[in-house]
């Protein structure tokens, strides 16, 4: 990996300042799960990084009159927050299929509309949610409509200087009702297609209708034609295969290494039809709220060390201090070194696996703060004053093993054992926030790990074991 300096600044302005002084050749990080990405492939090559986790005013959600977002918020606490779920669905239910939940627990929404994808998950429903954007820079701030935000494949209306540091979205009123599917290759890759749809019902007429594709052109888009077509009207099937056929025509999709350009133009109009359906559903309350646990405070259930964090100024070079396993430690490292090799290189704990170096194998699986991570993308520098998790630091008095390992060993979990470090990490953090999780919701749990032994069922029937014996 090329070395670059990574900042950590506390207020707005010094962010500025730094992205002034670097003169394009620095890069905003928010959770890291695309950039890291870029810069292991060396797509991109900055000589820093201006981290923005440090930022305090882009943090929060405020469920007032408005739903107003931070824009640093974590897909993780969207989708365990009971006003995602009960009145913006939509955006509920794409963060809860967004790549896995190792990804979710560090990437934020405000990196995922930046990033500038045309399959973004959020796009589509911030956009029939007429989602409105704070971007800020050093002349201020300015609000943008999320329709004019995207420009273009990973373009969007923001200067370099600029930061997005706010979503809000409008309050949902009466009969209203939303929902966003997908289709992608395998359950954590990017959409092939994804599309939303909201509506405000008035009995069985659309008083009002907003529909929005995603992955099929070179910005996410408002199918506003179709919209017209539905408002005022009696949802029948007839209508719906109109919608259908309509999202066919609208679309302008391309044929790339994950599908062809017929098969997304014909999805975009199956799956129109169908988020209509189920936003009509959801404005009928034909189903209840989505039943997401929300966990309770995980500092609490991993007795973590409060620790203060050093004002380092140094960007190439630190000493850190953190816990390990339990254990308070310090080290000094550079700035482009990730957790991955922080735990392999320096410290010499080589249960956790390197793998695919993007985060989707799971390999690198450690609990930070109690939740999962992949540490092949989290910037060693952000480990200060958190506490870290590895296999190794499941070792009970006089080396028992957890009662998830010793499941693992009797039920043929393990195999080749190269996945089973990440796997059994995943595994801990989900029955750490869920005690007593369903097959569905374990399956779930590890959705972010990969096995290349491809002996699933025994890695769940593991998990199951483990459960039964807490």
């Amino acid at each position: 990996m090329q070395k670059f300096k990574y900042y950590q600044p506390k207020v707005l302005q010094d962010a500025f300042e730094l992205m002034a002084e670097y003169q394009g050749r620095a890069q905003y990080v928010a959770g890291g799960t695309d950039v890291m990405v870029r810069v292991n492939q060396r797509v991109i090559q900055p000589d820093a990084l201006i981290s923005l986790r440090g930022l305090d005013a882009l943090t929060g959600i405020s469920p007032d009159e408005e739903m107003t977002m931070g824009s640093m918020t974590l897909f993780r606490d969207i989708e365990r927050t009971p006003a995602f779920t009960r009145d913006y669905r939509a955006l509920a239910q794409a963060v809860s299929v967004l790549a896995n939940p190792q990804v979710r627990n560090v990437a934020t929404i405000g990196g995922n509309l930046c990033n500038g994808a045309p399959s973004a998950d959020c796009a589509p429903p911030l956009m029939v949610m007429e989602a409105e954007l704070t971007l800020e820079g050093p002349e201020g701030a300015r609000k943008v409509p999320i329709q004019a935000f995207f420009k273009g494949p990973g373009q969007n209306c923001m200067v370099p200087s600029e930061i997005m540091t706010g979503i809000t979205l409008p309050a949902m009123r009466k009969g209203t009702g939303s929902a966003f599917l997908k289709t992608g290759r395998v359950f954590q890759d990017i959409a092939v297609v994804n599309a939303a749809a909201l509506v405000v019902m008035d009995g069985n007429t659309c008083q009002v209708c907003r529909l929005s594709v995603g992955a099929v052109a070179p910005t996410p888009l408002r199918l506003t034609h179709i919209e017209t077509l539905v408002e005022g009207e009696k949802i029948t099937p007839d209508l719906l295969d109109e919608a259908a056929r309509s999202a066919q025509k609208a679309v302008a999709p391309i044929t790339d290494v994950r599908s062809t350009e017929a098969y997304r133009r014909q999805i975009s109009g199956v799956l129109i039809k169908r988020a209509l359906e189920a936003a009509v559903k959801d404005a009928r309350q034909e189903k209840g709220a989505l039943q997401i646990q929300v966990p309770a405070d995980t500092a609490s259930q991993t007795n973590v060390k409060t620790m203060e964090i050093e004002d380092n100024e140094s960007a190439t070079k630190k000493e850190i201090h953190f816990v390990l396993n339990g254990h308070a430690v310090s080290v000094e490292v550079e700035s482009h070194k990730t957790l991955l090799r922080l735990l392999r290189d320096i410290l010499g704990f080589k249960g956790t696996k390197e793998g695919c170096g993007q985060g989707e194998c799971g390999a690198c699986t450690v609990l930070v703060d109690g939740v999962s991570v992949d540490s092949c993308l989290y910037p060693a520098f952000e480990v200060g004053g958190k506490s870290v998790t590895t296999i190794e630091g499941l070792l009970g008095e006089g080396n028992t093993l957890d009662p998830l390992q010793t499941a693992f060993v009797e039920h043929g979990g393990v195999q080749c054992g190269f996945c089973t470090p990440g796997m059994i990490m995943s595994a801990k953090a989900l029955l750490n926030e869920n005690p007593e999780p369903t097959e569905a919701e374990i399956r779930k749990g590890i959705s972010g790990n990969l096995c290349r032994c491809t002996g699933y069922v025994q890695i769940v029937e593991s998990i199951k074991e483990a459960v039964s014996k807490e």
